[in-house]
């Protein structure tokens, strides 16, 4: 959502606050936007890399660090020595591009394990959510409140650190969370089944939740292999069988 809202106003800003052309001004700006050429694909790339070492709760620690400093550059484009130079909020954005998009693809590398069974209804929440976001926080910084847009931008900053503190609050039983370890005895299994009754298991309706459940043994990490009593081995499953 903090993007399509910089992605609205960055323009106008660029051309209010520097006295650009329309059109420098929308070409320094459209920069924001293209930067996810590269940007989302690497947050993915670096949430992968921090699972195969420390599982999701290497994906929850990157994820709350870049977009962290998303919030924290953001913030620094309603500070005085960055507005008032055309240079300075350049590198401001683009830094601020990078860590806002990043954290976009480290956002959709969480999402698939959260329900196997609604991985699709989950996808709509968090992009409906990131929509009426944009909405709701641009109408806040950008429209009703009596705040420059170099405000906008600070308080748009603070916005974000103090939302993605919540991150510490997700919590997966069988890997756990940002600060809190597994829960002893819960594996990917009682999780990912626990979305189906049990005249669904005995029509088999679980079996590719079943089948994502044993994939999904990676998100232990590297780290914590070695300490798991249960073997990873191959899980075959028939389509007409509990």
């Amino acid at each position: 959502g903090v993007e399509l809202v910089v992605d609205n106003v960055i323009v106008y800003y660029l051309y209010d606050q520097f006295r650009l052309t329309p059109v420098l001004a929308g070409a320094l700006g459209s920069i924001f936007g293209m930067m996810n050429i590269f940007t989302r694909a690497t947050g993915g790339m670096i949430s992968d890399l921090a699972a195969r070492y420390y599982g999701m709760r290497g994906r929850l620690w990157v994820l709350w660090i870049v977009q962290t400093l998303g919030g924290v550059f953001c913030l620094l484009l309603g500070i005085t020595p960055v507005y008032s130079s055309l240079t300075a909020t350049m590198v401001i954005l683009i830094l601020f591009s990078i860590w806002c998009q990043q954290a976009c693809g480290m956002n959709c590398a969480v999402v698939p394990f959260i329900s196997k069974r609604s991985t699709g209804l989950v996808y709509g929440l968090v992009g409906a959510g990131g929509n009426t976001g944009a909405a709701v926080t641009q109408a806040i910084f950008f429209t009703y409140l009596p705040l420059s847009a170099t405000q906008g931008f600070f308080w748009l900053g603070v916005m974000v650190i103090g939302v993605t503190a919540l991150y510490m609050a997700v919590y997966f039983p069988m890997w756990g969370g940002m600060f809190c370890a597994a829960k002893p005895g819960i594996t990917e299994e009682d999780y990912y089944m626990s979305e189906y009754t049990s005249a669904e298991v005995s029509q088999g309706l679980h079996t590719n939740s079943l089948k994502f459940a044993f994939e999904s043994k990676s998100e232990r990490g590297w780290a914590n292999q070695s300490k798991d009593a249960e073997p990873l081995r191959s899980v075959h499953v028939k389509g007409d069988t509990a």
